[in-house]
């Protein structure tokens, strides 16, 4: 009987040892094994894991995206200016090893991030003028190039010395201090009286552009017109001049008769009084008309 219950602590024992040798690594997270506090393995694979049970110890670490989003912080940019900021970041652990060795918690982590971009963000403003930062004209260039900028830096930074991936960084919100208020509102009113004059500018030049095209498209319809008139004349006069000159060879007499008539009509009007001797031209050709003409004939 002793030795039966012998066997079962051996057993139990065995099992228990056996259990401690080995542990499970979740997809979620990444482990460290340790052996007197030093490093031995890194596993970012998620399975079942074997370690020496009693020397060797487990650190676990989170691997998904993690959220940084400190109190907000008071920077003076190059001109002298304060401005608030709030900033947020999106990090992973990305080097296990190089993380443990260099952060004892996530707590640290989170305070070094801190620090880091504190510092770059404070460079960066300090080489920013205020007037930069308050652009009205859509999408901010300026402070665009300059989150960037943090990012690299601080991305490279991270990655070198915490085994840290910055997957973004951004600024949330830019606000200003009561004292500088006035003057950003100021440089907002001058921001948007100059893009007012451009657009004013930029209608003008373009009514200018648009009058002198309708002024040349008017001269060349015009002259197209005139030139067509032009030719319509001609062809009309041609074709008077044809007239004509059937008529004159069909009646060369009543050609005559006509153009004569004309040429009364042209000098003489209801207030001339025209005074003709009785064997006058004019005279026979009103009162006999073109047949007495025609015969020579002439008033008694």
């Amino acid at each position: 009987m002793k030795r039966v219950r012998w066997i079962l602590v051996a057993a139990l024992v065995i099992v228990a040892a056996i259990w401690v040798s080995f542990f499970q690594v979740d997809v979620t997270e990444f482990a460290v094994v340790t052996q007197f506090g030093r490093p031995v393995s890194v596993h970012t694979d998620p399975g079942l894991k074997a370690r020496l049970p009693l020397v060797q110890q487990v650190r676990r670490f989170d691997a998904r995206l993690q959220v940084l989003e400190p109190a907000q912080a008071e920077f003076l940019t190059s001109d002298k200016k304060n401005v608030v900021v709030n900033w947020f970041v999106v990090w992973k652990i990305e080097d296990p090893l190089r993380y443990f060795r260099a952060l004892p918690s996530v707590a640290a982590a989170k305070s070094q991030l801190t620090d880091v971009i504190a510092s770059e963000l404070g460079s960066a403003l300090a080489a920013t003028e205020f007037n930069h930062l308050i652009s009205t004209e859509g999408e901010n260039r300026k402070l665009g190039e300059m989150v960037q900028g943090i990012q690299d830096h601080v991305q490279e930074i991270a990655q070198r010395e915490y085994g840290i991936a910055v997957q973004e960084f951004d600024v949330r919100r830019l606000s200003f201090p009561d004292q500088n208020r006035r003057s950003v509102f100021e440089r907002m009113r001058a921001e948007r009286e100059r893009i007012a004059r451009r657009y004013r500018s930029e209608g003008e030049e373009e009514a200018r552009k648009i009058r002198a095209q309708a002024d040349r498209e008017e001269s060349r319809i015009l002259a197209e017109a005139e030139e067509q008139a032009k030719m319509v004349r001609g062809q009309g006069e041609a074709e008077a001049t044809r007239i004509y000159g059937e008529a004159i060879a069909k009646d060369p007499e009543f050609y005559e008769f006509v153009r004569t008539l004309e040429a009364y009509r042209t000098f003489l009007d209801d207030k001339t009084t025209l005074v003709l001797p009785s064997d006058s031209e004019l005279m026979r050709l009103l009162t006999d008309g073109l047949e007495a003409k025609r015969r020579g004939g002439s008033r008694p």
